[in-house]
């Protein structure tokens, strides 16, 4: 988050009149979560404790706080200038998402199982909690609400199954599965390999490529759906001035129709550049997202509700959920950790292309890796461990720390600025934003 702070300077003017001389000052405020190697929440740490680099440049930490479960926004009130304010309200929001276009039914009962879980040892203590749903369309199951029963008496209705869907998951499964089937088809007659072929099927690797897109068409238009109706919920919790933590549910997804099925194809015939996908628009809504999450401090994690070990359903596509690592709450990527070597990275993480070796590279990183990454969440990919996942982040949002500085380098170019926060204490983690982008003077 970029916070602006107004210093008013009193000075004389040639005139003879008192005049006031507005200061611009970005500051950059930094959630902090800090474990030991047991995954446990470290306390009692000090400003003096920490090392923040930009660009690999290290700056003055201007401001520090160690309040547990404190509004973001409240920490405006770190800057020596701005006026101390008593919070009111919730402190922070707690957004849960559910993917309900890839959820299979089988799925959609262990999220409920888990959401039941959590919500029966739940207890009110100064948070907001909202119950959404995307995919279709966007549900808002339960409204935000300081009272976790009501999330439980929701998730407990008999309406949930039905918001859950399944038949989409289904369907896009065993569309997969005909792809698949004519494929195999395609490589009795023409054969498959690492080689070209015969010359004389390039028709039917034409004929092939339509029907596949043909199939892809008809799953554009609800992903295009979901991936805008993420992009709101970003955008609408990005504007609550309490602490801010939104976390995403799903089977997992692509960022395009088109992967799930290439995927299938470019297994067979991966010389064939007619199935190698190029970015599209449609990846803008999912960018746009992740950006203003950044920006405003909205850290999300990520869980994938299937079990323990599962694919994709087109396997090696954009969201393969089978990447191994250890968390605190089953198996996890910490793909916010900030230990990493200082210096300005190349790019932002939310540039993508052939050569791009990003940290939130489409390619290579699954979407829910991608906003877990960019928001300095965690990223669970054990369905079978989910309440101990949501349990987690839970817990990361109550206990963190917010480190506040005025970057060294003052120039508005809209470019990406890399983060890195250190410990002396080499054995502890940490995990932080990535960066920010110094947005130009003009916006």
């Amino acid at each position: 988050m970029l916070a602006r702070v107004m210093v008013v300077i009193a000075a004389g003017s040639l005139f003879a009149q008192d005049a006031t001389i507005r200061v611009d000052v970005q500051q950059v405020l930094v959630p902090v979560v800090v474990t030991d190697k047991k995954g446990h929440h470290v306390s009692g740490l000090k400003a003096s404790d920490f090392q923040l680099f930009e660009d690999g440049v290290r700056q003055e930490i201007a401001a520090f706080s160690s309040d547990k479960a404190g509004s973001v926004d409240d920490m405006v009130a770190l800057s020596k200038t701005a006026p101390a304010s008593t919070p009111t309200g919730p402190r922070h929001t707690f957004v849960i998402c559910i993917d309900t276009l890839h959820a299979s039914p089988a799925n959609a009962a262990r999220t409920r199982q888990a959401l039941e879980g959590l919500f029966e040892t739940e207890r009110p203590a100064g948070a907001q909690y909202v119950l959404i749903g995307i995919g279709r369309q966007l549900q808002v199951l339960q409204p935000a609400t300081t009272n976790p029963l009501e999330i439980l008496v929701k998730v407990r209705s008999a309406g949930w199954q039905n918001a859950m869907g399944g038949m989409d998951s289904a369907a896009l499964a065993a569309q997969v599965r005909d792809v698949r089937r004519r494929v195999d088809e395609f490589c009795k007659q023409c054969g498959c390999g690492t080689g070209p072929g015969p010359r004389n099927c390039d028709s039917q690797v034409q004929a092939l490529k339509q029907s596949v897109d043909g199939e892809a068409e008809r799953w554009a238009a609800p992903l295009n759906g979901l991936l805008g109706q993420f992009k709101s919920v970003v955008e609408e919790l990005a504007k609550l001035p309490t602490g801010r933590t939104l976390i995403l549910v799903s089977d997992g997804f692509n960022l395009d129709a088109k992967r799930e099925f290439y995927s299938v194809v470019s297994g067979y015939m991966p010389e064939r550049g007619e199935f190698r996908l190029q970015e599209t628009s449609s990846m803008e809504p999912w960018r746009e997202a992740l950006k203003v999450a950044a920006e405003r401090n909205v850290t999300i994690y990520t869980v994938d509700s299937r079990g323990s070990g599962t694919a994709t359903v087109g396997g090696g596509g954009s969201m393969d959920a089978t990447t191994s690592g250890m968390g605190r709450g089953g198996s996890s990527d910490v793909l916010g950790t900030n230990r990493t070597s200082r210096g300005p990275s190349p790019v932002s993480p939310l540039q993508s292309g052939a050569n791009t070796p990003g940290p939130l590279h489409i390619e290579e990183s699954g979407s829910m890796k991608e906003a877990a990454r960019a928001t300095g969440g965690v990223y669970f990919h054990d369905g079978a461990e989910m309440l101990k996942q949501l349990r987690s982040a839970v817990a990361d949002s109550r206990e963190y720390y917010v480190l506040a500085y005025v970057p060294k380098n003052g120039a508005h170019d809209g470019k990406f600025r890399t983060i890195t926060v250190e410990t002396a204490d080499k054995k502890l983690t940490i995990r932080a934003k990535p960066g920010y982008w110094a947005e130009a003077a003009a916006q």
